[in-house]
C-alpha cells in the first residue's frame, strides 16, 4: 500500500534532522514543516507527470449513455484513455451483447457521421460502432445511441493534490526513496541551496528512470508499424 502524506513528510524531516510532524498538527504546520509538505507535493507531481501510463494510476470507468447524445465528459482526475478498451456492455433487456468500439479520428466523425447523428436528435440512431475524441474534455460515440447503453473503458488517472495526513499517493511504498529524493531536491531549491539540490536531483532522476524501466519500458514483443509501398 502507498505511504501516507504524513509518513513521506516525516521521512524527509528525518533526512534533514528536523522534528517530525504530529498528525494532529498536520494541517496547520508552518515554517520548515510546511516547506516539506510542498516539497513532497512537488515530487509526487513530477513523477506522475513524467509518464502518461503509470500502471499504479490505471483505472476503469462505466459511462451510461443517454439516448440521442453523442458526446460525454471524462471522469474525475482523467489523464489519458486507452482507446482500444471502449466496449458496449452486454444487456439482455436492451438486446445488446458485448461490443468493442473502434477508435476513429474526430475529423472522420465530422465528415461522415455527425450530420446523421444530429438529424436523429433525441431518438438516436443505433448501437454505437465507433468512439472518438470529443472537441474538449471528453469522448464521443457514433452512431448516436438509441438506448441507454453502458460503455466501459480503461484510462489512467492524473495525480491528485495531497491534503490530509492520511492521503496516499498511489505510488508503491517500495519507491518511497524516490519520492523522498525528489522532495529533497525541491526542498533545497526552495532554500536556494543549489549544490545540494543538484546532488538530490541526480538521485531523483535515477530513481524515476528505474521506475520507468520497471513499469514502462518492458516489452514482450514489438510490432512493426512500417507501411510497405
Amino acid at each position: 500500500m502507498p505511504s501516507t502524506y504524513i509518513d513521506l513528510c516525516n521521512q524527509v524531516l528525518r533526512r534533514i534532522n528536523e522534528v517530525e510532524i504530529v498528525s494532529g498538527d498536520f494541517l496547520t504546520v508552518r515554517g520548515v514543516h510546511a516547506l516539506v509538505k510542498d516539497a513532497v507535493q512537488s515530487a509526487v507531481a513530477r513523477i506522475n507527470q513524467s509518464e502518461y501510463e503509470w500502471p499504479f494510476n490505471a483505472s476503469e470507468h462505466t459511462q451510461s449513455l443517454t439516448i440521442g447524445q453523442t458526446e460525454y465528459t471524462w471522469p474525475t482526475n482523467y489523464k489519458v484513455a486507452d482507446w482500444n478498451t471502449f466496449q458496449i456492455q452486454s444487456n439482455s433487456s436492451q438486446g445488446v451483447t458485448y461490443k468493442t468500439l473502434k477508435a476513429i479520428e474526430r475529423d472522420l466523425w465530422y465528415s461522415n457521421f455527425r450530420d446523421d447523428d444530429y438529424d436523429a436528435g433525441s431518438t438516436g440512431r443505433n448501437v454505437p460502432d465507433f468512439v472518438f475524441p470529443s472537441h474538449g474534455n471528453g469522448f464521443g460515440v457514433t452512431p448516436s445511441p438509441d438506448k441507454a447503453y453502458s460503455v466501459r473503458f480503461r484510462y489512467y488517472l492524473n495525480y491528485t493534490e495531497l491534503t490530509n495526513a492520511t492521503d496516499v499517493t498511489r505510488i508503491p511504498e517500495a519507491f518511497d526513496n524516490v519520492l523522498v529524493d525528489g522532495a529533497m531536491y525541491f526542498l533545497y531549491m526552495f532554500k536556494d541551496n543549489i549544490q545540494a539540490a543538484q546532488a538530490a536531483y541526480l538521485s531523483f532522476e535515477t530513481g524515476v528512470k528505474n521506475l520507468q524501466s520497471i513499469y514502462i519500458n518492458s516489452y514482450e514483443s514489438i510490432r512493426d508499424t512500417r507501411i510497405a509501398f
